[in-house]
Parts: C-alpha cells; structure tokens; sequence
C-alpha cells in the first residue's frame, strides 16, 4: 500500500506496539477507508516468539490486538467529526478495557492479519471487535473499549 498507515497520521505516537517514533516497538501499521473493517499486517520476528519459539507471544498478541482497535477508534472519532486524522483540536484514545480469546497458536513464520471492526462508538467510548489471523485461520480475537483522552494525558 502506498496510502500512509493511521499510526504515521497520528501525532506523537510513540507506542511500544504501534507507535512510528518507537524504534524498538513492533511499528504495526493500521490501514482503513472509512468504512468496514481496518486492516493490519504484522510478521513476527524471532524475539517476539513464545517459550516454544515456533508461535507468537500471548503479549505480542495482545498488544496488536488493542494497538490495531486504539487507532481505529481515533481514525473513527476523526472521521465522525469528517476531518483529517491528525488535524487540530486533536484525538487521542486509551484502552478502557481489552478482553482477549485465544484459539489457537499464531506461528512465528507466516504473516498475521489483524482486521477491526467498530460495533458502536460515540463521543465516549468506541467498542471494536478484532480477530489476528494466520493463514486464514483465526487464531485470537478481541473485544476493546477505547475511551477519548485529553491532551494533558498524552503529556501535550
């Protein structure tokens, strides 16, 4: 994809799982149009391994799961009020809740595909549903409350 990701239109986005000033995170990139499902792609790489090193840490899992929905939730809030994610006043959401169902082992060497998808949002909170897939295989999905946050918690 050519189109830049929601995490490089959010400013300040500094997070370990998504975040394109944290070097050393996972740098998961989020793609949406607007409507229907988000969609991520991430391919684990050999630290992000589980005891047994061929499937994917539960944390790692977790962490794409609530970064792919958070970003979602923003792209949303901006696109309900129909302006560019990143322009000012700004919008930023937290993670108010994250429940996770493992199915199955995600394996280390095949590309994870993360799709969200918005089953209610207002002015205070955004409810997504995401899966993270291998091979067309669900392997772990996820319900997430993302709740907007105010300048002075992001540190603005």
């Amino acid at each position: 994809m050519t189109e830049r990701s929601l995490q490089e239109q959010i400013p300040h986005n500094h997070c370990f799982g998504c975040g394109p000033s944290n070097e050393g995170g996972l740098n998961l990139k989020s793609y949406w149009s607007g409507s229907g499902p988000s969609i991520a792609r991430f391919t684990p790489q050999p630290q992000h391994c589980s005891a047994p090193a061929h499937f994917v840490n539960g944390g790692i899992i977790a962490t794409l799961l609530d970064c792919h929905s958070i970003c979602t939730a923003m792209a949303a809030a901006y696109h309900r009020e129909a302006r560019a994610i990143g322009s000012t006043p700004l919008c930023y959401y937290a993670t108010a809740s994250l429940v996770i169902h493992y199915r199955r082992p995600a394996p280390m060497e095949t590309e994870l595909e993360l799709a969200a998808e918005i089953l209610d949002a207002n002015d205070k909170r955004c409810l997504l549903h995401c899966t993270l897939s291998a091979d067309g295989k669900l392997c772990a999905e996820g319900e997430v409350q993302a709740v907007p946050v105010s300048l002075s918690w992001m540190g603005l």
